[in-house]
Formats: C-alpha cells, structure tokens, sequence
C-alpha cells in the first residue's frame, strides 16, 4: 500500500482486540465482514492500491491480445503482443468511454474505442484519433492510454491498477529467493476448480491461514503435515508464510499417502497475500 493510504473506517476501539500480541488477540470486529463502507476502502487500497495477481500471463490473455477485468473496482485494459503484457486504464484518452466491457476480450493489433473510435496501439500510443488531423494543437503522442504498472514474474502476472503501489521489489521481498529454487515459472495449469462463496473475503483468507480445524476436516492431511509444527517468518515482502515440515510418519513406505495434500491447508508455507 501507499505510504499516505488512509485508515481504514473502522471503530479503533473495537479493532483493539485483534491487535493484542498472539494468544490474546481476538478477530476482527463484525463491521469489518459486514460494512460496505470498509469494503470500498478495502478494493481501493488493499487490492486497487498494491500489487494485485491476476494469475499465470499467458492463461490470463486466454490467446486473446486484449481483455478487460475489474481490479479493486478499477476498469483495467491488458495488452498482449510478442514482446510484453501491459495494462492500461480502461477509458479512452477522449471522452473516457470505456474500451473494452468487463470480462471482454479482442483479437486485434488496435484497441478501438467504441465512442468515437480513436484507435490505440497495442503498447498504448494514439495511432489514429477521428476528425483531429487538422487539428494544429493536437499532439497525438500526447493522448496515449494511461499505463498503469504491471510485471510478470517467474509467469505470474502482477498489476497495481492505483498507479501508486511501492516498487515490485519491495512488495516481493524475500518471497523471490524463497520460491526461486522451486521454478515457479515452469508451472503449467493441468486442473482449475472454480468456487463461488457468498461470504466476506476475509473469511476464506482467515480459513485458509489456520488449521485449527484440519484434525477434524482433513486426517489425512495432518497425518503428513502435522497442524502444530509450522513456522512463520517475519520477512521483507508483502506477504505471510513460513515452513512446515513433513511428519516423520510420512517417510515410511507404502504407506497410503492422501492424493491432493494442497487441496488442504499448506498455510504456513510462502503465499502472496491478496492485500
């Protein structure tokens, strides 16, 4: 987040509690999962205002050199091309009409507005601008689309839709040397699963974090990864993780080993935070 990002509309009284050192600490207050208010702060600041993963790069152009999405409530155009991804506000540089719908994708070598059809290049400068040739004021090299932040890295794609995100190295930190040996980016997708959860994202976040409930849940996946036995670290990056390690029981052999460990809960290992 930026370094002058408001605070956040909740009663600091009540978010006390959830502050208190580790052992005491309680969650957070209600309002935080059911006030619109906070919500609203939250898309600006925690996903609008930082580094947001959209996903793999070339998953998320689907093939397609243009697609639109909603990131933190801000419209956000990609750009796909041989050389490189890049984002963009999704408005034109003319009347702000949105270019592309949400969840719309083109195939094309120029992003045409649908107003008035100025047309952009894929790397977002003015190529052609309807009725302004004779224009004698008129700088098309000044009416490009507004670029916003993005990098791809080890094939994930991260963008900051604000504009005004600290630098990705910082929001990275330590997480690069961490998962840099495991060779993230020659991960290729091989199952999706799509779940659609009508709750705050605060509590699928919270019920990924902890195991408190994995003995009850998932045996099997205690059996191997023992819910006690994690580490968090308290490094440079935004994000939260640590270590756990296999449970000695899990070296034996032919033991039955369960058949989708991730699909519990590796919480205390390196993830990048949603905020």
């Amino acid at each position: 987040m930026t370094q002058h990002t408001p605070a956040a509309p909740l009663d600091a009284e009540a978010l006390e509690a959830a502050l208190r050192p580790f052992g005491r600490s309680r969650t957070l207050p209600a309002a935080a999962y059911t006030d619109p208010e906070i919500l609203d702060w939250e898309r600006r600041h925690l996903f609008a205002g930082t580094w947001t993963c959209l996903g793999r790069a070339d998953e998320v152009g689907g093939g397609q050199s243009q697609r639109a999405l909603t990131v933190g409530g801000i419209g956000v155009l990609l750009t796909f091309d041989d050389k490189a991804v890049r984002a963009f506000a999704n408005v034109c540089r003319h009347r702000g009409h949105e270019l592309l719908p949400e969840g719309g994708a083109a195939d094309r070598i120029a992003v045409v507005c649908p107003y008035h059809a100025w047309a952009y290049r894929l790397d977002g400068t003015l190529s052609t601008a309807t009725a302004m040739r004779d224009s004698a004021d008129f700088d098309p090299a000044e009416h490009g689309l507004v670029e916003l932040p993005a990098v791809v890295w080890e094939g994930w794609l991260f963008v900051n839709a604000s504009g005004d995100a600290p630098p990705f190295a910082d929001h990275l930190g330590e997480l690069d040397g961490l998962l840099r040996p495991y060779r993230p980016a020659e991960l290729r997708l091989r199952a999706a699963h799509d779940y659609r959860v009508a709750a705050n994202w605060k509590v699928i976040v919270e019920n990924y974090q902890e195991c408190y409930h994995c003995p009850q849940i998932h045996p099997e996946l205690c059996r191997v990864s023992p819910p006690t036995s994690g580490d968090n670290w308290d490094l440079p990056g935004a994000w939260v993780g640590g270590s756990i390690p296999d449970s000695p029981d899990a070296a034996r052999p032919n033991e039955r080993r369960p058949s989708r460990p991730s699909a519990g809960h590796p919480c205390r290992r390196p993830c990048e935070r949603s905020s």
